[in-house]
């Protein structure tokens, strides 16, 4: 018969026993893998902050564009600037003042000043457009009440007078209208532009929040997984003081 073989108490059969190299060999893995995780972790917080920053200087420029387009689109409503009456009486007022104190060049140069201020003013040609359509009205129904009064060259002539400043009335109405229509054309394109502006704050708001909430989320995953690799280490540790105290107690 066989002598039986028994195995020491604190020993296993079917596990060797880990050696203090192999503890260190595995403490120096889980270090790695810690400092790696950990530059990760890093990488990661300073890419969101990245993509914040970027999105939140996009939103000042996307604001700085949105009051330009509000001013823009403000500045070609039809009741922007001086009105027909009050462009002429002030271009006239200065003019005149001028001219009476004897100040010819500054007659001109404000006179000058007023005109180009009217030709940009939109109040100005939305008046002056509904003046010649009022005008080119009453020219042409006061000519056609004079046809009615009776025949005669004096009549006939009455009419054609009449008529023409409707017609120069219908013209000048026409040619104001355009200039209305671009002040109109422009106010439609900067309110467009204003309106893009901010669909686009909107939308990198909504983007800054998906940022900052994904970075949230991958932080705590970091995190979890940084305090895994701790508690392995730790655990690793035990291992190998656990032999050395029982040694020492032996």
């Amino acid at each position: 018969m066989g002598v039986p073989v028994t195995t020491p108490i604190g020993s296993s059969s079917s596990q060797p026993a880990q050696t203090p190299s192999t503890l260190d060999a595995f403490d120096d893995t889980m270090s790695e893998l810690y400092t790696a995780m950990s530059k990760l972790r890093e990488n990661d917080v300073e890419a969101g902050q990245g993509q914040v920053i970027a999105n939140e200087a996009e939103t000042q420029r996307e604001e700085s564009a949105e009051r330009a387009a509000i001013q823009q689109e403000q500045a070609n409503a039809a009741n922007s600037g001086r009105g027909f009456f009050s462009s002429i009486g002030h271009i006239v007022g200065d003019v005149a003042g001028d001219l009476v104190h004897g100040r010819i060049g500054s007659a001109i140069d404000d006179g000058s000043r007023d005109v180009s201020e009217a030709w940009n003013s939109p109040e100005f040609w939305s008046d002056l457009t509904t003046g010649l359509k009022d005008v080119a009205e009453v020219a042409a129904a006061a000519s056609a009440v004079v046809l009615t009064a009776g025949a005669g060259v004096a009549v006939g002539a009455a009419a054609l007078a009449i008529g023409a400043v409707s017609a120069t009335a219908t013209a000048g109405a026409a040619l104001a209208g355009v200039r209305s229509g671009q002040f109109a054309a422009n106010a439609e394109d900067a309110s467009a532009d204003a309106t893009a502006a901010t669909d686009k704050m909107n939308e990198l708001q909504q983007v800054t929040g998906d940022v900052i909430s994904d970075l949230k989320q991958t932080d705590k995953s970091h995190a979890r997984s940084l305090q895994s690799v701790t508690q392995a280490i730790q655990t690793n540790d035990d291992a190998a003081i656990a032999p050395a105290s029982m040694t020492v107690r032996g």
